[in-house]
């Protein structure tokens, strides 16, 4: 009988990937769409991830209530990623309601090392109603609200972190935008008002970062567009108000009428408008608890820590002691009010600067610190009281007072003459101190002589400012004609500023030759193209395509070789921003220096 030996190393790994197969695995089902009506089709997939090119096979439900029209489809993908591969598997089905009604496509299922795993279900609703017969299509304005995007496949969220606080927690707020279209570019919201709530903004990426959810069978890409901390600070019912938001959204061109429809169309599809509002939460906010309140306590929500401290603990007479209150911790550090110090009569004591630290991310934090100037007018020994400071904790939901420990200072005698004692043997007030310097008025060392019979105002300086300042008059009066020329005309308004915004676009684009995400580079390039014409013809946004610009500049009689090579360096920088296609730095530069060129020439025509 022959023996074989395994390496433990080598058994080590088996039983190390046999784990692994199990545990990163994963199953998800999604459906093109969930509401439609009976003539209508859709496509259901089932996606099989793992670190394994071996996946297991997929166990169907049961489509009792539905057609297969065509399927099972399928496709594999493998990526390797920093040196660990992933592989996934997706099998599909095209298929057909064969009634109105609600159903429900239950869970798919595999099987891995004895394990079970199973993917999500999915809920169908079939309205009453058929499909439309098909119309010859149509542009659509641009500037209006296009049905080919539907609340399926664009909708905004509103997600808080907690619907019951107390006044003053904290609640963060996420606008999240959901999407399975190809967004072009958006308007920057406006933030909601949101009645009843301090507010303070929280950071975003200015290019938000996408992440992926399936919701009801349907896979989303996600983006969070804004982010806020609210502090309630009123008790009862109060509302977050929905964000609304502006965007573009580039719908591909299902049919050709013609090839030479085709041709000329925009290879991309075309533009349209869509505007998103999302929907309000209500938010139970509760007054904070009335046992265990401290005396002194004036309204501090969260977590903090509070330091006292001095520059020094021994001096002179007349000289100066720094005091400083910080306060750290996390809540709304901005509303919060530091406590003042108890300190002795003989002690001048000035106005305190404050100052504030802010650090917004995730949750509102930092410091606020208040430090005091005291000078000590007598000699002798003095105790800076204990300095209290009282806050409520919602996460425990307790009050919390954090003490000082007792400060005592040692004043020296100074060697300059004392302030401290007035003539009866009483202080001086802060007022007396600062009047001492006025008794006596600085003399002056010299003076200046002028004849009795000189005539000032014959002088050549006095006449020269005369002119100038009838000179600088004038100059203002034209410039505020222009000025109100240029708000009640807003296309020259917008002409005028053509170049400086297009120069400032290839400034941009200029910063982003070496950096390595080309999609920012090629959207500035973009960007200063579109803008300049744009302003120039007094062209909307909607409205800009290749067609209307060839025929605006061609009614400014511009050169057509000029209007070919602008449109040329248009659809390449389009091309290549959405496309992905990598390129070079000499690239870069090659087709940065043609916008210039252009741009250049275009600005001796309009």
């Amino acid at each position: 009988m022959k023996t074989i030996y395994i390496n433990k190393s080598i058994l080590i790994t088996i039983l190390l990937l046999s784990l692994s197969t199990a545990q990163d695995v994963s199953l998800k089902a999604t459906v093109s769409a969930n509401v439609m009506t009976v003539d209508d089709r859709f496509e259901y997939s089932v996606e099989v991830a793992g670190k394994s090119t071996s996946l297991p096979d997929v166990e169907f439900p049961d489509f009792k209530d539905f057609y297969i029209l065509s399927g099972p489809n399928s496709s594999t993908s493998i990526q390797f990623i920093n040196g660990s591969m992933t592989s996934s598997k997706t099998l599909s089905f095209i298929m057909q309601p064969k009634a109105e009604g609600k159903f429900t496509i239950g869970k798919a299922a595999i099987e891995v090392n004895g394990e079970t795993y199973t993917s999500n279900a999915i809920n169908i609703t079939v309205q009453k109603g058929s499909a439309k017969p098909q119309q010859p299509q149509q542009q659509a304005p641009k500037n209006r609200e296009d049905p080919e995007v539907s609340g399926q496949d664009l909708f905004l969220k509103t997600e808080v972190s907690r619907t019951n606080a107390y006044i003053g927690q904290q609640i963060t707020v996420e606008y999240k935008l959901y999407f399975r279209v190809n967004i072009r570019n958006y308007e920057r919201p406006k933030p909601p008002k949101n009645a009843g709530f301090w507010t303070e903004d929280l950071e975003v990426p200015k290019r938000p970062r996408q992440e992926t959810e399936v919701v009801n069978g349907i896979a989303y890409n996600i983006a969070t567009i804004h982010k806020i901390a609210l502090f309630p600070t009123q008790v009862g019912e109060l509302t977050v108000d929905p964000m609304q938001i502006k965007l573009e959204v580039l719908v591909k061109n299902q049919r050709r009428r013609s090839f030479f429809d085709s041709f000329f169309d925009d290879p991309f599809g075309r533009t349209v408008q869509k505007t998103v509002v999302g929907k309000p939460v209500k938010i139970n906010v509760k007054a904070l608890p009335v046992s265990g309140k401290p005396a002194d306590f004036n309204g501090a929500v969260g977590d903090f820590r509070f330091d006292v401290s001095v520059d020094k603990t021994e001096t002179a007479t007349n000289e100066a002691i720094a005091l400083k209150l910080k306060l750290r911790g996390q809540g709304n550090i901005k509303l919060v009010e530091l406590p003042k110090p108890d300190i002795a009569s003989s002690i001048e004591q000035y106005d305190p600067k404050l100052s504030t630290n802010i650090e917004n991310a995730n949750t509102i934090s930092g410091s606020k610190t208040a430090e005091y100037i005291l000078i000590p007018r007598v000699e002798g020994e003095y105790e800076i009281r204990p300095i209290e400071f009282s806050y409520f904790n919602p996460n425990t939901k307790k009050y919390n007072t954090i003490t000082s420990k007792p400060i005592r200072l040692k004043i020296n005698k100074g060697s300059g003459p004392s302030l401290a004692v007035g003539a009866q043997g009483g202080q001086f007030t802060r007022q007396e101190v600062a009047l001492l310097g006025k008794d006596i008025r600085f003399i002056k060392e010299f003076t200046e002589f002028h004849r009795i019979n000189k005539k000032p105002y014959l002088s050549f300086q006095f006449i020269g400012t005369l002119l100038m300042g009838v000179i600088l008059f004038t100059g203002f009066i034209f410039y505020n004609n222009y000025q109100v020329k240029l708000t009640g005309n807003e296309y020259l308004a917008r002409s005028r500023r053509a170049g400086k915004y297009a120069s400032k676009q290839l400034a941009e684009a200029k910063k982003k030759i070496l950096s390595p995400d080309d999609g920012e580079f090629y959207k500035a390039v973009s960007l200063a193209l579109q803008g300049f014409v744009r302003d120039k013809l007094n062209i909307e946004l909607t409205d800009f395509s290749v067609v209307n610009v060839r025929a605006a500049l061609e009614k400014r009689k511009i050169n057509p070789q000029e209007i070919n090579e602008y449109i040329a360096i248009l659809e390449e920088s389009d091309l290549r921003q959405y496309a992905n296609i990598s390129a070079s730095s000499d690239d870069k530069v090659t087709l940065y220096n043609k916008a210039k060129d252009i741009l250049t020439k275009f600005e001796k025509w309009m």
